[in-house]
């Protein structure tokens, strides 16, 4: 037994030999449950993500804020008076900027400016 110890030892100071508690393998220690864990610690959590933006704003402001704020939609002077004037007018951009948007992206676009500045459907 004393030339066991001797061996393990002498391996270790070379460096050779690893004991158990130096093992490469690194083990998450087990999840404590919410009834043992000790007053005022709480559980580790994931962080949150905020939501997405809908799709209609993402649109909008990435392609059409290039060219104007959202002042342009609150002033007294608007172009468009209809939901379908407004329809009419994102239609008419997204072809002069050749954006190729389908009739889904128009339309999401559309429910953008109307929920957050026309309100026509309000009206």
């Amino acid at each position: 037994m004393r030339i066991r110890i001797v061996v393990h030892a002498v391996l270790l100071s070379l460096g050779l030999a690893f004991p158990a508690w130096a093992s490469t393998r690194i083990q998450a220690p087990a999840p404590v449950p919410e009834k043992d864990m000790p007053i005022g610690q709480a559980l580790p959590q994931s962080p949150v993500m905020p939501p997405a933006p809908p799709r209609g704003q993402m649109l909008y402001e990435n392609h059409c804020m290039v060219c104007h704020e959202s002042i342009v939609h609150i002033r007294t002077r608007q172009a468009a008076q209809s939901l379908p004037q407004l329809r009419a007018s994102v239609r008419h951009w997204t072809d002069y900027l050749q954006l190729q948007w389908g009739q889904d992206e128009i339309e999401d676009v559309v429910m953008h400016l109307n929920s957050h500045y026309y309100r026509f459907e309000s009206r």
